[in-house]
């Protein structure tokens, strides 16, 4: 059967075909395709053909500033996972020579000298949703508020191997660089109209790192466990309102369940609107029920602690900096000329839900005391 080929590049193509043929023990390549919308790396599907079997699968080429240890991590996190019984986790599929990372020569314009690619499972199902359109049914915030439960659960008895390890820190020790790292891009800070909003509210980002540090202390002694840290519907697969896979734990670490948990909120459940800013209260009050329920309800692994509950509100603070600090990263540092009219999408969102935030906590204590009631 001959190689049904939707990639243009040619030398790529032929890269693809002699990786899986040669180190996966599959079959042959009968076709390939790009799979977009990734962030960081380049992904692309890829069918195998044998006698006995046909199947698809997820191959993932590594972003050239990759580091090793961060994705043998992610593929031991995986790997743990399932072991534990999370299905949802696409597997890691080891080489013939039992690795899950492979190294061949650079693709053009890849940025490295050698590349690094690991192959998955394919995760049947849609993937409707995004990090910025958030209009899920109750059916299907209720199922990602399951999934991350389920998800922690898993995970609870994970140890890294050694030798593997996430480069980015855990929160609290991260949310301590950002006042340097937003400095140096406050001089970097031109006129356009990303740079002058953020001249602007610098000053209330500033405060909101020194509110959200002033609880470094009282955080201690929380859960901790791995985290996805990029939990957000547009990492989910969904089949008939219900998710069926979760996928991108690039950035998973250990780190306090309570930042996961907040993440999420501020991921599902934000208003993304050029009118308005905010969270939305209905949506709130079912992720946060369904995800501490949930826990509930699963062996070895508790509901909310009563530290947790006491400390969701600033961590929900704490994870929209995160979020500030990555918009903030990818339009200085990250993306080559990024589009100015679209990171004022994000950046006004995330800068202003600082201020909403700061404005609603009485609210935003009775949603929590509503969610949590039942436990």
């Amino acid at each position: 059967m001959e190689l049904v080929s939707e990639i243009k590049d040619k030398q790529l193509t032929e890269i693809i075909r002699r990786l899986m043929e040669e180190k996966y023990a599959l079959g042959r390549l009968t076709r390939v395709r790009e799979v977009l919308g990734g962030y960081c790396n380049k992904s692309y599907a890829v069918w195998m053909s044998s006698p006995e079997n046909s199947r698809r699968y997820f191959l993932r080429l590594y972003n050239a500033k990759a580091v090793e240890r961060e994705i043998r991590f992610e593929h031991a996190l995986v790997n743990h996972l399932r072991s534990n019984g999370f299905t949802l986790a696409a597997a890691v599929m080891a080489a013939s020579d039992g690795s899950t990372l492979v190294r061949t020569p650079a693709p053009q314009n890849h940025g490295a000298r050698e590349a690094l690619w690991a192959l998955f499972e394919f995760l049947e199902g849609e993937d409707p949703y995004s990090w910025i359109k958030t209009d899920l049914t109750d059916t299907a915030f209720a199922s990602g508020a399951e999934i991350l439960a389920r998800l922690h659960q898993c995970g609870r008895d994970f140890r890294k191997p050694a030798g593997t390890d996430r480069v980015q820190p855990r929160i609290m020790d991260f949310l301590a660089t950002f006042q340097e790292t937003f400095a140096n891009y406050l001089k970097q800070a031109g006129e356009r109209r990303c740079d002058r909003y953020f001249k602007e509210h610098f000053p209330t980002i500033t405060n909101a790192i020194e509110e959200g540090l002033a609880f470094t202390d009282r955080f201690r002694g929380m859960p901790e466990l791995p985290i996805h840290c990029d939990y957000h519907p547009g990492n989910l697969k969904y089949r008939d309102e219900q998710g069926v896979g979760i996928f991108d734990f690039d950035w998973s670490k250990i780190d306090y369940r309570l930042f996961d948990l907040a993440l999420a909120l501020v991921y599902f459940v934000s208003v993304w609107d050029d009118q308005k800013t905010g969270l939305r209260q209905d949506k709130f009050i079912l992720f946060l029920q369904t995800y501490h329920t949930t826990c509930g309800q699963l062996d070895q692994i508790e509901p909310l602690t009563d530290q947790e509950r006491q400390y969701l509100l600033p961590m929900l603070a704490i994870a929209n900096l995160y979020l500030v600090n990555w918009d903030l990263t990818d339009f200085y540092v990250v993306v080559d000329q990024p589009e100015d009219d679209e990171y004022f999408y994000y950046i006004h969102h995330n800068i202003a839900m600082i201020d909403w935030i700061n404005a609603h906590k009485a609210h935003l204590e009775r949603w929590i005391d509503s969610a949590l009631a039942m436990f």
